[in-house]
């Protein structure tokens, strides 16, 4: 699944201002894509992608890299955003 964010908006998003941790933010991308995905039910397409669903693995992303112990604070905001683009399975 190619991403809906870039490795460039996450390191905005966090002030990232290196590239050490360029491997480690792609691996976090993935997961809270496939995440937000899965909550969804839907299959993410970076061309049409709504923006609150990208913000919300930017959030997921930013709680994943700075609570690397998984302690994560930002679930509740990363739910909330995704809530109104779930689709229900029957």
């Amino acid at each position: 699944m190619p991403n809906i964010i870039t490795s460039a908006e996450v390191k905005a998003w966090c002030r990232i201002d290196d590239d050490a941790d360029d491997a480690v933010l792609d691996l976090l991308i993935e997961t809270a894509q496939e995440q937000a995905a899965a909550y969804t039910n839907t299959v993410l397409d970076a061309a049409t992608c709504p923006s609150g669903i990208k913000q919300a693995v930017a959030v997921f992303v930013a709680d994943l890299y700075a609570n690397r112990e998984g302690q994560m604070v930002g679930t509740q905001t990363f739910y909330r955003l995704l809530n109104q683009h779930r689709l229900t399975v029957l």
